[in-house]
This record gives C-alpha cells, structure tokens and sequence, in this order.
C-alpha cells in the first residue's frame, strides 16, 4: 500500500471559480501530499499540458471518423529530483512544495463542443523509493485569450420586422421591434435588450425568446462540420392575441463566463462565430427569425495581464486581489535573484500563496466598467393593449 495517502494540485486562483488565466501570465500552486507513514520520495515532476482535439463521424454508410489534433503545452519541471542524491526523507503528515510556470503567448482559449475541444491541465507524479509509492493526482485550469473587441461591437442594435399573417379568412400584420444596447460583450456580463410585438393579425403568438448562439466549424483531413448551440437565452411564454402587444424593456441576457472569444484565435481546426438571435412562436407551429452578428472578446481595450505579472518581477494587486487586508505578497524586486523563466517554469523565487480568505478577482468578469456607469432599470416584461 502506497505511503501517499493523498495527492493534490492547488491553483492560486483556485479560490475563484471563475478565474481564466490569459496567455503569457503565471500559474502558481502548491503540490501538497498527505503521507501515511514517514517514507522516502525519489522525485516530483509537475507537468502543463494543453491540447485541442477534434473528432467525427462521416454520415456516410462507411462511417469514416475524421481527427485531428493540436498540442500548445507540454511542460515538465522536476520539483524534486535526488537521482544522484539520497532520497528525499519525509515523516507522515502534510507537505507542501510550491511550483509556477509561465503560459506561452500564443496559445488558444479554453473550449468544450460537441466535436472538439481546448482542454488544459497541470499534472503531478510523486514516486518513491519502493515501487508501490508512485501516485498521480492532475487539475484542470481555464485560459481565455485577451481578444479586444471591435469598435462596432460596443455600438447598439436595432432588428425590426413586419410579416404579413393570414387567418380566420383575412390578412394581418405582425410587428416586431428589437434592440439591444451592444453588439458585443464580455463573458460573465449582462447583454440589455428591449423588444416589443404588435400583433395586428389573427395569428396568436405564443412566446417570444432572445438567444445567443455558438456556431463551431470543426476541420479535420480536408473535411468540415459544423455545429449550432444556444449558449444564453431569455424565454417568454405568453399568448399575444388579435389587437395585443407584449414589450420587453431591459430585459437582461447573460453571456456564460466561461465562453471563448469569436474565432477561437491560434486554434487551427476550429472556428467560432456568435449571433444574437430573437424568435417568435406563433399558433400552429410556424416562428420568425430575426438575426445578426455578435462579437465575444476577452475584455474591451485596455484590461490585459500586467506587465509585470508577465515578467515576474512583482505582483499587480488590482489584477489578483480586492479588498482583503493582511495578504503577505513577495515583491520580486526586492529579491536578490529574479526569477528565470526561459523554460515556462520559476524555480529560483516562489512567492507565498494567498490564503484562502484571499478574495480573487479578474477583469474579465468585472461588471460596469465604462467610466459612465449607469444606472440601469429593472427588467419587466408586460401586455401592451393596441
């Protein structure tokens, strides 16, 4: 039976569930073992590893599955190596060995499809002297591309229709209004639109939904596939009758915070686009459409991993940590050796981890950052009587 009775990773972040690290920023953790029994350890290796796969079956009778893959990390660092030294001895209990690695700039997003997916982990394997103490523990890690939006994303967007609807042996008109106040946003933010329908026909309209939908194009050996996904939608459910409207003002349409940006930059077999879509359900199964283009970037210009968070040569508070007082931060220009990270891992300073009443926060996910900040109305969803 092996001594390691446990074995984990801890991420810095891991305290905030929503954190994304960006490329070209620096994972730290901690690899903590709990032994049984004092037992002697011949080496830690840590491993980054990132891969993007892609992967389906032809509709054909022959069924011929289509691959592809791409590898962006593969990092090793021994934490501990005693290959010419005595093994390292150890009593039972807890023991901590802290490690960092710098992510490469040109890495893409973390993402999960239907055929694909961007996947990251940090992998741990402590081995012992005798050949049962070899354990494996790994832990996954989100990375999300600062990708800024374009200009145009940020100006608003106006869909109108006017259909023509026949029932009960006469015409009539349906009218539809939307508008949203963007064209593009942020993952983990709130998308506001305001909608209204006139209904001037004899056709009952039965519900009215906002989207936002993925579509993914998978390549693999010269052969494409695509798939369509709602990713955030708001529903509403109610019978419109003859000379009756229904207005939405706004109303608020969550983007996923863990979404990737439009394109999915430096993957090369899978390509990502977004829409804004708003649907209305009518009496007898027919629907209207109405679509367009909507951009999802990392953060607007101007929030990015700092530079010095980069470099490593010391520690931007506004980027980790808000509003927690009594955090020991090491400052690495205070060090007598700064830390090299010419091979992605930091081995010569390791700063202290946060404790775990840290608050972590990042800028991808912070809400009313435009320096006008206004104060926006709740959202309601009412009859309107023509």
């Amino acid at each position: 039976m092996s001594a390691v009775e446990e074995l984990s990773i801890v991420l810095q972040h891991d305290i905030d569930e929503q954190y994304q690290y960006q490329p070209g920023e620096i994972i730290r953790g901690k690899i903590i073992i709990k032994l049984s029994r004092p037992t002697a350890l011949r080496s830690i290796n840590v491993k980054a590893y990132g891969e993007g796969n892609a992967s389906w079956k032809d509709d054909s009778d022959d069924g011929e599955m289509y691959q592809a893959k791409e590898v962006y990390v593969d990092a090793v660092k021994a934490v501990l190596d005693t290959t010419n030294t005595e093994p390292l001895s150890l009593d039972y209990g807890v023991h901590e060995f802290l490690f960092d690695y710098l992510l490469p700039e040109a890495i893409p997003s973390s993402y999960i499809g239907k055929y694909g997916n961007v996947t990251y982990t940090m992998k741990v394997t402590v081995s012992g002297v005798k050949s049962g103490d070899t354990s494996i523990s790994s832990e996954p890690f989100l990375v999300l591309r600062r990708s800024p939006l374009p200009s145009k994303s940020l100006q608003p967007l106006s869909l109108q229709t006017t259909k023509r609807m026949w029932a009960s042996c006469t015409f009539g008109k349906l009218y539809i209004n939307v508008s949203l106040d963007k064209q593009g946003g942020v993952p983990g933010e709130d998308i506001f639109l305001k909608a209204e329908i006139k209904n001037h026909s004899r056709r009952t309209v039965t519900a009215m939904q906002a989207s936002l939908i993925m579509d993914s194009l998978f390549k693999a050996q010269n052969h494409e596939t695509q798939f369509r996904q709602i990713v955030s939608k708001k529903r509403d459910e109610f019978d419109i009758g003859y000379m009756e409207g229904r207005r939405w003002t706004y109303v608020r349409l969550p983007l996923p915070p863990y979404i990737p940006e439009t394109k999915l930059e430096c993957c090369e077999f899978i390509d990502l686009d977004y829409s804004f879509q708003f649907r209305v359900e009518l009496s007898g199964g027919d629907e209207i459409k109405m679509e367009a283009p909507f951009w999802v970037g990392a953060q607007p210009h101007g929030f990015e991993v700092p530079k010095d968070e980069k470099t490593g040569l010391n520690i931007n508070r506004q980027w980790t940590v808000r509003g927690t007082k009594g955090i020991d931060l090491l400052d690495h220009q205070d060090s007598e050796k700064p830390m090299d990270y010419n091979d992605g891992w930091g081995v010569e300073i390791v700063p202290e981890l946060r404790p775990d009443s840290a608050v972590i926060t990042n800028p991808l996910f912070q809400q009313n950052i435009a320096q006008d900040l206004k104060i926006i109305p709740e959202e309601s969803m009412e009859n309107t009587r023509l």
